[in-house]
């Protein structure tokens, strides 16, 4: 029982809606590209022949790794490739931390790649793969303190672990108001929090986070912004209706 609720833990944060930006210029951050997620094809095949040819940076590993990423969660359907395609960025982004280990975009994708493999590959090992998860992005976080996607995912990952595996809701919102801090631009962070709030019974803080989802000028992850975070602000902020908080 304790192995499935850690499953299906991995399973609900590190699917698409736990997209996050890093500080590099990515595929698909802010802006998609024309033609995307299509374009993410040819965007890997240049990357890897960067790699081929050499010299091979922590950066470029890490840009390739964030690549795969994208690539599985936003263009691939056949659940073996998408799987293949994690497996390869968390490997990629391992490579990095061999060379670099002080680069926190490394850790955070090592994360968020390998959790995603893990998701699709089954539930073996998933007790040491969340482990792994956690350790990574607590690292990223210590390496930079305001790296807002790590602070969105260890927020997301604390509001829904059970207590007995070190969840915590009070952490958790503390790591997501951290990162908009930030970052305000990150609207799944403000997509937790307004979750939290609500449970909380703070209505209103609740609706300004979701407000900040649904007017986002700049929102990190553009295409996922437009296809779940602002629709998904957009219907909670329908059914919370005023007159049903504590405070």
């Amino acid at each position: 029982m304790r192995t499935l609720m850690i499953w299906w833990i991995i399973a609900g944060l590190t699917a698409a809606n736990l997209l996050v930006e890093s500080n590099l210029a990515f595929a698909q951050r802010d802006e998609p590209p024309p033609g995307y997620p299509q374009s993410l094809t040819a965007d890997l095949q240049r990357l890897l022949h960067q790699l081929h040819e050499g010299p091979v940076s922590p950066e470029l590993l890490v840009r390739t790794s964030s690549t795969y990423f994208d690539l599985a969660d936003d263009l691939l359907t056949d659940t073996l490739k998408r799987r293949e395609a994690y497996e390869a960025g968390a490997a990629l982004a391992k490579r990095a931390l061999e060379l670099d280990e002080s680069n926190a975009d490394a850790h955070f994708f090592h994360a968020m790649n390998l959790g995603s493999a893990e998701r699709l590959h089954g539930m073996a090992n998933a007790a040491f793969i969340l482990k792994e998860v956690m350790s990574c992005v607590r690292r990223a976080i210590e390496l930079n303190p305001g790296h807002a996607p790590a602070l969105q995912m260890m927020g997301g990952l604390l509001i829904e672990l059970p207590w007995f595996l070190g969840g915590n809701e009070k952490k958790a919102q503390q790591y997501l108001e951290r990162a908009v801090a930030a970052d305000g631009n990150y609207t799944k962070a403000h997509l937790l929090l307004a979750t939290l709030y609500r449970k909380q019974g703070r209505l209103e803080y609740a609706k300004r986070h979701l407000e900040a989802v649904i007017h986002a000028d700049q929102p990190r992850y553009r295409y996922s912004w437009e296809r779940h975070y602002k629709p998904q602000a957009e219907r909670m902020l329908k059914e919370w209706q005023p007159g049903t908080a504590k405070d």
